[in-house]
């Protein structure tokens, strides 16, 4: 098998995502619909990412073969996917949410220390080993954790990101949040590049030796490389992601401080 034949053949039918995909989309044009062309471009990216994550070779592979690839897909759904979402969904039902019965619930499920742990948790607790040896053997505990990994991300990313102020944070203030999930990404990174190859090793269990002929001879990916390159894209591409939104929120802040000092000049010339 040659790279090209795996990644020609090998997209699968991932109903969860795709309906999830799918109801996003129903979503933007039923709440959205005007919405200006920056909006909408942002959401539609964040679903067609979670769409390629999930239904392409790359889901196939890390499903049952690469650890690594595992990773990307994970980094991708929590991190990635969540702030483009939010940057393109209505502010103006966001809003009425505020308003309504569902305020208490966003009060506690939205706020800082709340979103922080969950969205950190979550790295943490799907790989768990033992977890994740479950998850590989159950089609319900996947299922689960996709859709967990999407609406963890969002709540996550939210102080930060959210069209509303809603408990939303100021851009030092962002910086200093995404900083320390920085650092919490990198202590698991660093765990899983140096731990025992043995933790996860066991727990790929593809059977089509055609892919692995190609996964080990081609690509001369090992189990012990495979787990350290997961760990490394957990610890430098994420962190990565972080920085990139911490310059985004910095350049948002002198933007406006600059924006103030123009405005005092106008007061007093």
């Amino acid at each position: 098998m040659s790279t090209n034949e795996l990644l020609m053949h090998y997209w699968q039918l991932n109903w969860t995502a795709i309906l999830i995909a799918i109801l996003l989309i129903a979503f933007q044009f039923r709440t959205n619909r005007n919405a200006s062309v920056s909006a909408h471009l942002a959401f539609f990216s964040g679903v067609l990412l979670f769409l390629l994550v999930t239904v392409s070779p790359l889901a196939f592979l890390g499903s049952s073969y690469l650890f690594s690839a595992h990773m990307i897909e994970h980094i991708v759904v929590l991190l990635i996917v969540p702030p483009l979402l939010l940057s393109g969904t209505n502010p103006g039902l966001l809003e009425k949410l505020q308003k309504s019965s569902f305020r208490k619930i966003g009060n506690v499920l939205f706020s800082t220390p709340i979103a922080w742990v969950l969205g950190i948790g979550a790295m943490y607790f799907w790989h768990i080993p033992a977890l994740f040896d479950a998850m590989k053997k159950s089609m319900a505990l996947h299922v689960i954790h996709i859709v967990s990994l999407l609406v963890l991300g969002i709540i996550f990313i939210w102080p930060v990101y959210t069209p509303i102020k809603w408990k939303k944070l100021s851009p030092l203030q962002s910086a200093l949040y995404l900083f320390v999930a920085c650092v919490g990404c990198t202590v698991l990174g660093i765990l899983i590049t140096f731990g025992p190859t043995s933790l996860y090793m066991p727990f790929f269990n593809g059977d089509n030796a055609a892919i692995w002929s190609l996964i080990r001879d081609n690509w001369g990916i090992t189990a012990s490389v495979d787990q350290q390159a997961a760990g490394l894209i957990m610890w430098v591409p994420a962190c990565f992601i972080y920085i990139t939104n911490i310059m985004v929120m910095l350049a948002g802040y002198y933007r406006n401080q600059y924006r103030k000092d123009d405005e005092e000049t106008m007061k007093f010339s």
